[in-house]
């Protein structure tokens, strides 16, 4: 970047800080609440750390030698991951893992029914499939929406190609 143009963001920047401080103490007032920690992927993609690209399979990502690298059931019920999301996973030199959605792919929605099989969930969609699903992510909504085994809700799978896992996206 040039240094004139690098001066000029930096100066943008520092404007859009102070509009957004204008705006929490129009907001908020003098009942301003303090700011939340940022997660900056600046230090996180520095020289020393390794970048890996891969995909998403519905409990994992695979790089694209096939190597797989294990994906927060947290964080994929979180951000509702479907099989072919594109990540990518930065391992900084201490061996913090960090993922990053890359965009994701086209998705379509399918109601289904809750079942349990044994020690984990199913999706029994009314697209005729049954599909995994994080166990992380049924416990979320059954603690946050009152959710039970043979309720119906909405998932998310990817548009193309087969699915073995669905996303509970909300409970109908």
């Amino acid at each position: 970047m040039e240094e004139g143009n690098a001066d000029r963001v930096a100066r943008l920047i520092e404007s859009i800080e102070q509009d957004l401080r204008s705006l929490r103490q129009l907001v908020f007032g003098d009942n301003l609440p303090a700011p939340r920690p940022q997660q900056h992927f600046a230090a996180e993609e520095s020289s020393e750390d390794q970048a890996i690209e891969g995909v998403f399979d519905g409990e994992k990502m695979l790089d694209y030698a096939g190597k797989a690298y294990q994906v927060s059931a947290n964080y994929a019920s979180k951000s509702k991951l479907v099989e072919g999301d594109p990540l990518k996973l930065y391992v900084t030199h201490d061996g913090k893992y960090f993922y990053k959605q890359l965009g994701p792919v086209p998705r379509r929605s399918v109601p289904a029914i809750v079942k349990a099989e044994g020690n984990h969930y199913v999706l029994e969609a009314e697209d005729g499939n049954t599909y995994g699903v994080l166990t992380a992510s049924v416990t979320y909504y059954m603690s946050m929406y009152n959710l039970r085994e043979g309720d119906r809700v909405m998932i998310l799978l990817p548009s193309e190609g087969p699915a073995h896992w669905g996303v509970i996206d909300n409970v109908l």
